[in-house]
């Protein structure tokens, strides 16, 4: 059976991609390292035949799932001001269905262990909840790129086998479709914070 109906839509410039952008000011990362100073970070995990475990080559990182319910009154308006902005890009590009956002999870990569995340998608089982999916990624900034080096976020579009490279600096966001190829190469010196977040869908 083929497909009857898509929620995509083609982008108006004709970029698969959209620029990465500044979408918040200092005040809201200092919302964030706010916050931060009051959570555990722990080393990120990958699924692995239905266990999360920890596969260093794959993945290395520091993670803290930004749901803690003690903080919620500090969390709402971070979660509102990046849902804001994130859904009127998609708006703008996709057009995807966006019922609501999976956690917020903030990711930092550090020299000392050489920080990254080899090439990977954000789909898949592991990756839907009931009826929904994720349908579109971001990744935001919170320090200036001219602090760390390497921790290019780099994206595999299209046949041409092709690597876009992104390097985000404070405040800056990048959204693309949940279903691209992406990675984060090694931080080789310095330190790299982002929050990561997902826009989830009905599945179709």
């Amino acid at each position: 059976m083929s497909m009857f109906y898509t929620d995509i839509k083609p982008p108006e410039d004709g970029k698969l991609i959209p620029d990465q952008k500044k979408i918040v000011d200092d005040i809201f990362i200092k919302k964030v390292e706010s916050y931060m100073k009051w959570q555990k970070v722990e080393d990120a995990t990958i699924s692995n035949k239905g266990e999360m475990n920890q596969i260093n080559d794959v993945r290395r990182s520091k993670i803290h799932w930004m749901d803690n319910p003690e903080f919620e009154r500090v969390l709402v308006p971070i979660y509102k001001e990046v849902a804001t902005k994130v859904r009127e890009i998609n708006n703008n590009y996709w057009g995807y269905m966006i019922n609501g956002w999976e956690a917020f999870q903030y990711t930092e990569y550090d020299e000392s262990y050489k920080g990254h995340y080899n090439w990977h998608s954000d789909t898949g089982p592991k990756c839907s909840f009931e009826d929904q999916a994720r349908k579109i990624s971001f990744s935001l900034g919170l320090n200036d790129a001219d602090e760390y080096e390497g921790g290019e976020l780099k994206l595999k579009l299209g046949i041409e086998d092709l690597d876009h490279s992104y390097k985000l600096s404070k405040g800056e966001v990048l959204v693309f479709p949940s279903w691209v190829l992406h990675k984060v190469t090694p931080v080789t010196k310095g330190f790299r914070k982002v929050i990561v977040g997902w826009g989830l869908g009905h599945r179709i």
